[in-house]
């Protein structure tokens, strides 16, 4: 810190000049307020006056110092279990489009200097998806979604993590031209396909081998991408379909393949699809079947909030079996007129602080995303009135808009969060002051920590108000709020066999079908509503069931019905969640085959 009177340099905490014993002012950089020594924000316009540490430089050679440190935790926690498993993964290549003209332009230091502010941005962005980084090459980065550990949404993970590398080097970009004159662009290739996981050091090294040619057609879908796009192959893409805007750019030669491959560019994501759910609403939904005892109960417990009893209720089930469906139906028979408010979690937002808070909060205030940051402000501005305008600060920072107010800057972490519980508290209970309320917590299985603690405290707070707080989640592991007077659970299960069968002449728009084939689709899926629809979708898209009059017939003779790589991941991602023990014991049990003896596996394993 520099005094002010006699110039003299003091070490960072110093309260006195050592040269003139001055008390010391900190002068903020960005306003050049002069704000007390132990202020660690400018008291004028809230600047961190604290220099922030040096990045230290990155050990491309040591996968483990660049590996974040929850997602390192998670990979060594479990990889006894998944080395040697096959895996169905999305690969993401991605290079500097003009490496070879700026390594000749430009100085070798300088072009260290760009590429490793490059990494740096592709670092960040694969790892925020929990990608890993399984190659640096000179010039770009090879990265495998879905493994070691499984994600039934590695492709989505894999198309939002490119998408956020180009628009983080779009503006890199500018800093380069203007710093070294150069243009500064990446291409991107992704394909989806099985590897096996080899061995897993414990500086987080990664063997794969490829089944097939997954990686190396990634690798050559990238090098055919145009600089600053992102290609996918078919098989992304049949993943992918519905979550992004894209187009097809038809069947491009690629070196090493016989046959020309229908790519894809991806354009953008779409902000209103972040669930399968969503991407099934869009598509068309059939009708729903066999859920009229859980859709009561949902009634009955609305009927109590009118009446001003709070109500809790948990809708638990398997992934696929209908749990959002259900409370999407439930919302319909309420109506346009009553105030429904959803807060989704997604798969990778563990780490993303408040995510389902300010779904309700932009929900709460009437705020859409074709806003722009001025917009945003003067709706909170308007909406937040009265008792509500002392949180407008804590509505400003949710919703990463600038907040000027001094009294908030100077809060530490634990000061901010729990007044955004309040602000939020007190935004939805003032709601619920004027009519009942609906809240649905979508996918509470990914809720982030600190919003999980949030809905906790919220549910005892809302025993006296006309709100019903419904949450959606897997059985792995209830959340904290499920107990209480004003709690109840609604297990979903798996669909009957009659039901079933309704499902699938539901999807094939009321006609009969091969009763055979109907009765091997639906003990393929368990009576999974998911597992049904994508079966037989893959089989329409497939050219496998074509119409013939008033039914659906075979094309070709069905012995084994393919499993969907849509309904491959679920299942993948749900192994990974068991123990160590239990996998290895469904790994020899699926040797013998799907109906098996008791005695004979406890032979085989000992």
């Amino acid at each position: 810190m520099k005094c002010t009177k006699c110039a003299t340099e003091n070490p960072e905490g110093m309260k006195f000049c050592g040269g003139c014993g001055t008390e010391l002012e900190r002068v903020c950089p960005h306003c050049n307020f002069f704000s007390p020594p132990q202020f660690r924000f400018c008291g004028e316009c809230g600047t961190a006056l604290e220099k922030p540490e040096e990045t230290p430089p990155i050990n491309y050679l040591e996968p483990k110092s660049y590996t974040p440190k929850f997602l390192a935790e998670k990979i060594l926690t479990t990889r006894g279990s998944i080395e040697g498993e096959r895996k169905l993964v999305t690969v993401l290549f991605a290079d500097v489009a003009n490496y070879t003209s700026m390594s000749e332009k430009l100085d070798p230091e300088e072009v260290h200097q760009i590429m490793d502010g490059c990494f740096r941005i592709l670092m960040d962005e694969i790892h925020k998806y929990e990608g890993t980084i399984n190659q640096f090459t000179g010039d770009g980065v090879m990265a495998i979604f879905g493994a070691p550990v499984a994600h039934e949404d590695h492709a989505q993970r894999a198309g939002y993590a490119a998408l956020s590398i180009q628009k983080g080097m779009m503006e890199y970009a500018e800093r380069v031209k203007n710093q070294w004159g150069t243009d500064f662009q990446m291409r991107i290739g992704l394909n989806s396909g099985p590897v096996v996981v080899g061995s897993i050091g414990d500086d987080l090294r990664m063997d794969y081998t490829a089944v097939g040619d997954t990686t190396n057609l990634a690798a050559r879908v990238e090098q055919g991408a145009k600089p600053g796009e992102i290609w996918m192959s078919r098989e992304t893409r049949n993943i992918t379909r519905g979550y992004f805007k894209e187009e097809s750019i038809g069947e491009i030669p690629l070196k090493g393949k016989a046959q020309p491959q229908q790519l894809y560019r991806i354009i953008s994501d779409l902000p209103d699809v972040r669930t399968r759910f969503a991407v099934g609403l869009a598509r068309g939904m059939t009708d729903l079947v066999g859920r009229r005892p859980e859709m009561e109960a949902l009634r009955s417990a609305y009927e109590r909030v009118k009446g001003g009893e709070a109500q809790v209720v948990d809708v638990v089930g398997e992934a696929g079996v209908g749990k959002s469906r259900l409370v999407y139906e439930f919302q319909r028979v309420l109506g346009p007129d009553e105030t429904f408010l959803t807060g989704i979690c997604v798969p990778y937002g563990r780490n993303i602080n408040f995510l389902p808070l300010i779904d309700l909060v932009k929900a709460s205030l009437g705020i859409v995303k074709e806003m722009s940051e001025e917009e945003v402000g003067n709706r909170i501005m308007d909406e937040a009135e009265d008792g509500l305008a002392p949180m407008i600060p804590f509505y400003r920072n949710l919703l990463s808009l600038k907040v000027d107010d001094p009294r908030f800057n100077l809060l530490d972490p634990e000061g901010r969060k729990y007044g955004t519980f309040e602000a939020v508290k007190n935004l939805i209970l003032a709601m619920s002051e004027e009519k009942p309320l609906v809240i649905f917590l979508e996918d509470v299985h990914w809720m982030d920590k600190i919003s999980e603690e949030f809905f906790t405290y919220f549910s005892h707070c809302i025993h006296d108000h006309r709100i019903l707080m419904i949450s959606a989640y897997r059985p792995e592991g209830a959340p904290p709020w499920a107990q209480g007077t004003h709690y109840q659970r609604l297990g979903l299960e798996s669909l009957s066999f009659d039901t079933s069968i309704r499902l699938v002449r539901n999807i094939l728009g009321g006609l009969f079908l091969d009763p055979a084939l109907e009765k091997k689709i639906v003990e393929k899926t368990g009576g999974n509503p998911f597992f049904v629809e994508e079966i037989v979708r893959d089989l329409l898209d497939r050219g496998d069931l074509v119409k013939s009059g008033d039914q659906y017939i075979g094309n070709r003779p069905i012995d084994q019905l393919e499993i969907p790589n849509t309904i491959q991941g679920v299942l993948a991602a749900r192994m990974d969640r068991l123990g160590e023990d239990l996998r290895h014991t469904m790994q020899v049990a699926s040797v013998i085959g799907r109906d098996f003896a008791f005695r004979l596996l406890k032979s085989i394993m000992e």
